[in-house]
């Protein structure tokens, strides 16, 4: 007798829709990781500021690179970053800790994907929003803005003109609501495609 051959993809679908109900082991090891990096930005912890201390070093979250040094659960986590950075979105307080161009703060989408050239031909790709509200000089570029990226970049101007700086922190919020936090990066990776294993 052959054994009949049933994709994995299949089998991971409920029950109603004709598979087991098997859970996705590597999308739930993307979805807890995840889980971990929201721990991380979110919540207080002796933990949270000895991972902090050592790896982020007054970095940001979606700047901070990888290093040789870095532990193996550290490299997971890094490994699997963009899929977490496509959940969250910064509510912007004082803007100190929003970074203005790699930041969804203004629209729903980081102004570095909405305007890639106008990223590009910037020179300070990792100024906060703090500083471009106290000083809209201080974000220049490598030549003239003109016809579609200077209307663009006016446009982000404005934009950002609407935006009010307040005394309290940025905060760190998931735009598809908390309820969903531990398996929305889940459906993330199916629509992207992005559920590769993370141990290579």
């Amino acid at each position: 007798k052959k054994y009949h051959l049933v994709r994995w993809t299949k089998i991971c679908k409920s029950k109603k829709k004709g598979g087991l109900g098997i859970k996705d082991i590597r999308k739930m090891n993307v979805s807890l990781l995840c889980k971990w990096f929201w721990r991380l930005e979110t919540e207080p912890g002796i933990w949270q500021e000895i991972i902090k201390y050592k790896y982020l070093k007054h970095k940001f979250v979606c700047t901070v690179k990888h290093r040789q040094s870095d532990s193996a659960i550290w490299h997971d986590l890094l490994k699997i970053r963009d899929v977490y950075l496509q959940g969250r979105k910064i509510i912007v307080g004082n803007g100190r800790k929003t970074l203005f161009w790699r930041d969804k703060w203004l629209y729903e989408k980081s102004l570095e994907v909405l305007f890639p050239d106008l990223f590009a031909m910037c020179l300070q790709q990792n100024i906060t929003v703090e500083q471009v509200k106290n000083d809209s000089t201080a974000v220049t570029f490598t030549r003239w803005l003109v016809d579609k990226w200077r209307e663009d970049w006016e446009r982000i101007m404005f934009d950002t003109s609407l935006i009010n700086l307040g005394l309290n922190d940025d905060v760190v919020s998931w735009k598809f609501g908390l309820k969903g936090l531990l398996m929305k990066p889940a459906d993330i990776i199916r629509k992207s495609g992005k559920g590769k294993s993370l141990r290579n």
